[in-house]
Order: C-alpha cells, then structure tokens, then sequence
C-alpha cells in the first residue's frame, strides 16, 4: 500500500513537481509512487518500444540505484507509468539531488531532468538504548513486587490488630471522624491561601520559561512552508492576466510557478529576499511560441532577484515552472 503518491510531469524542458518527493529512512519499496507523465514540450511521447529504468545515488553517495522492476505503463500511447519508489533509496537520511529516469530502446538511452528526493531521518533504536528499555522494565516490574509484598505485611497486621479487638466502632469513628474533619478544615482554611498564592507564584514563573524554551525548540525543528505567495513586479515586468507568478519555500526548497509577460528583453523582474540561492542558480524556461526552440534564460540571485537574462524577442510570456532551487 502507497502511503504518499506525487504527480509529476517529465517533460524534455523541464521536470515539473509541486515539492520534492519525501520518504522516510527505512520505507518499504511501493511505500511512495511516483504518478509520472513522460512529454516532448507538453506533447505526450509513446512509451511503445521503450525499456524504463529509475537511477540515482542515495543522499551519502554510499550506493548508486539502477531499477527496472517497480514500473506500471498505465497509457503507453499516452506516456503514462507509476514507479515504486525502491526501499534502497531511503537507506540514508539527505537530500538527493542526482535522480532520474532512463529510457532504452534500439537506438540507445535517453534520460529526463533530475527529480529531488528528501529521505527524513527515522528514529535510531540501538541495541544500547533496548538494553536499558528492557532494564527500565525490569526495574518497574521489581518495584511493583516490592510494593505487593508490603501491602501483604500490612494486611498481615491489619488482620491482627482487627482480630485483638484494636479498632474504633461505628460510633467511635463518627466521633473521630468529625473532630479529625473540623481540624483538618481549620488549617486548610488558614493554609490555603499562603499555598495557593505560592503554587500561582511558581507557576507564572516556571511556565514562562517552560513556554519558551518549548517554544524555541518547536521553532528549531517545525518544517515550515510559506504557501504560495504572489511575486511583485518591477522594472515593467507585468503579471500574466489568467496564470499569476508566484513562489513558495517548503523548508530550504523553492519553487516557482506561472506566467511572466515582459514589454522588454532583459532585466530583474521581482525580489524574494528571504527565498534567496546560496549560489547563483540559473534555468532555461519555456515562451509563450509556436516555436518549440523559443526559451528564455533567467537567474536567480543571491540578494534575492529575479532577472530575465536572455528571451526571444517577439515572445513576450515566460513560463516559470521550471524554476526550483535549494537555499542551503
């Protein structure tokens, strides 16, 4: 049973995903499958003739990955097949940034762009840290008996004094009863209060530091997502009217999606400061042509910047789709 099934474009511009594809370190094969369509610039190719294979190195370069086997052509005139993501990719924790498809016929191979994989890191249950579970256990187990045999030497004595004749009757225990309730209310009615204002005191202070230190550890490790956000044109760079440009940053990775149209060849486009590349990233995109060569060339900053660096000029809209970076 697949837990998790990503729908992804292989086109031979570019590969296009929502967000990277997740597994956990230790996933069984089948675990995640990938939904792929196979295209020549949005025209579906035939898969008829076509061998399949998954290659990729795991995130610590321990092992290289050559599958044939977890393929299912769903439409082969329509370049459709699911792919069982195998259990040796998640056998370390990382990014991976080396994956992708091949295919084989007569002629030789021919392989897509790079899909990125993020194997989550699992709990670590060592053989020393079973050793003193199973030793917690024990230690409980022991208490409990400990407890048991000093519950049965008390009822030992309890018999005994019961059968010396050594308890209170009925009216004698009413008596004792309302005089041990009448001092007991007394001190609680004195004591309450300083208790009380006490326990309010460690409170205040405790949670305070408690909420705090909660709160940062929270925002150490919470895996945060922007959303998609809307970019903001400059320099006379316009929004497409019916496909908005816009970016999103899942954790460390960005994406970008949708239309640009631009009155001029070249320039900065927009900023997303806080989305910024360690390096400077560039990508070959897509026009709006009936000419399949028709690309534009953009880059992505270090400062944060968008710019259109190179376009065909009688194609005003670019297409963003193919813009994903990483900013570690």
């Amino acid at each position: 049973m697949a837990i998790r099934t990503y729908k992804v474009t292989l086109d031979s511009k570019n590969t296009i995903a929502p967000e990277p594809v997740f597994l956990r370190q230790g996933d069984k094969t089948g675990a995640v499958v990938i939904d792929a369509t196979l295209s020549d610039n949005g025209t579906a190719i035939s898969l008829d003739g076509f061998t399949p294979m998954f290659k990729a190195n795991t995130a610590d370069g321990a092992a290289v990955i050559a599958d044939s086997t977890g393929f299912t052509v769903v439409d082969t005139a329509g370049g459709e097949f699911t792919y069982k993501v195998p259990n040796a990719l998640s056998a370390a924790p990382g990014k991976i940034k080396t994956a992708y498809f091949s295919f084989l016929d007569a002629d030789g191979s021919e392989s897509t762009f790079d899909v990125a994989f993020v194997i989550k890191a699992a709990v670590d249950m060592s053989q020393t840290q079973a050793d003193d579970y199973i030793t917690i256990i024990d230690g409980t187990l022991n208490s409990l008996r400990e407890q048991i045999d000093a519950m049965n030497t008390d009822i030992q004595t309890v018999l005994s004094a019961y059968n010396q004749g050594d308890f209170y009757n009925k009216s004698e225990t009413d008596s004792k009863d309302a005089t041990t309730l009448a001092s007991a209310k007394s001190y609680a009615d004195s004591e309450d209060a300083t208790t009380l204002a006490s326990a309010k005191s460690y409170a205040d202070s405790e949670d305070a530091t408690t909420l705090a230190s909660a709160k940062s550890y929270t925002d150490q490790y919470v895996y945060s997502d922007t959303g998609w956000q809307n970019l903001v044109m400059i320099n006379g760079f316009v929004t497409h009217s019916t496909n908005t440009p816009q970016w999103r940053k899942v954790g460390n990775h960005v994406f970008l999606r949708g239309l640009l149209d631009t009155p001029i060849k070249a320039g900065k486009f927009a900023n997303i400061p806080n989305a910024a590349p360690k390096q400077l990233s560039g990508f070959v995109c897509s026009q709006g042509s009936s000419n399949s060569t028709d690309m534009a060339r953009v880059y992505a900053n270090t400062d944060g910047s968008l710019e259109v660096i190179a376009m065909v000029t009688d194609a005003k809209t670019i297409q963003l789709n193919s813009i994903q970076y990483w900013t570690d």
